[in-house]
């Protein structure tokens, strides 16, 4: 092929990318932070949403190597008091329920359940299991409803550009300090959904990652009956310890 003949094919190709890519490369004027506070200011004006989601977390090995754990997560949040996870994966099999004042772990591969009486909102028990028992809820980052203050961002960011998420066109950003960074992928067209987030460790030696995809099933409203929790006759219920 002639020199000018693969000028044509770039061009071709360059075209067809700013025919696809939507309008929003331009931001105009918006920042990574405000980009993001816009992101979180969404999910908390949703009084319901289900979504699905699959994580890769990487562990050290015998502090000799990493390893990497995946999971899949689906969440159903109905505000301001009911919230339902489950999780499977290579480490975890849980469904987490929150309802109205009362909190419920059954870990199905054990057949084992705990439960607790709790603050009556979402964001009341999220707290609650974090500072009395040390629980971490999965994806608890994108359930509360002050997002937009709780988790504001503390430095301005970095903006990347756009990119495709399962062929949807996303706004590419990232934030960093002495300790961590934090990449996020924002849906650039339509909602401000938060279609993927990268969290980086930078305290040790392996710099470990943790990487989210996640898939918006309904929002608006739950998808199903999400929150009915039965547990076998044959399940057995033990304390759940506070953290120490």
């Amino acid at each position: 092929m002639k020199r000018s003949g693969w000028w044509i094919v770039l061009l071709t190709m360059l075209s067809g990318w700013l025919a696809a890519a939507p309008a929003a490369t331009l931001l105009q004027g918006a920042g990574p932070a405000s980009i993001l506070e816009r992101a979180y200011a969404f999910l908390e004006r949703q009084k319901a949403f289900t979504l699905e989601a699959v994580t890769v977390n990487e562990d050290i090995y015998r502090d000799k190597m990493v390893v990497e754990v995946r999971h899949r997560i689906r969440v159903d949040l109905e505000r301001p008091d009911r919230v339902k996870v489950r999780i499977d994966g290579d480490s975890k099999h849980r469904d987490f329920l929150m309802e109205r004042g009362r909190f419920i772990v059954w870990d199905r591969q054990y057949n084992l359940y705990g439960e607790l009486k709790t603050p009556e909102t979402v964001d009341g028990t999220l707290d609650y299991l974090y500072d009395a028992y040390g629980i971490r809820t999965p994806l608890a980052n994108l359930l509360y409803s002050d997002l937009s203050q709780r988790l504001k961002p503390k430095a301005r960011g970095y903006y990347f550009g756009l990119r495709q998420i399962d062929g949807v066109w996303c706004h590419y950003l990232g934030f960093v300090n002495a300790l961590k960074e934090f990449q996020v992928w924002i849906q650039a067209e339509g909602d401000p959904l938060i279609r993927r987030f990268v969290l980086i460790d930078k305290s040790t030696k392996f710099r470990l990652h943790s990487t989210t995809d996640i898939r918006w099933v309904s929002v608006g409203s739950v998808s199903g009956k999400p929150f009915a929790l039965r547990l076998p006759k044959t399940a057995h219920k033990i304390p759940v310890e506070p953290a120490k």
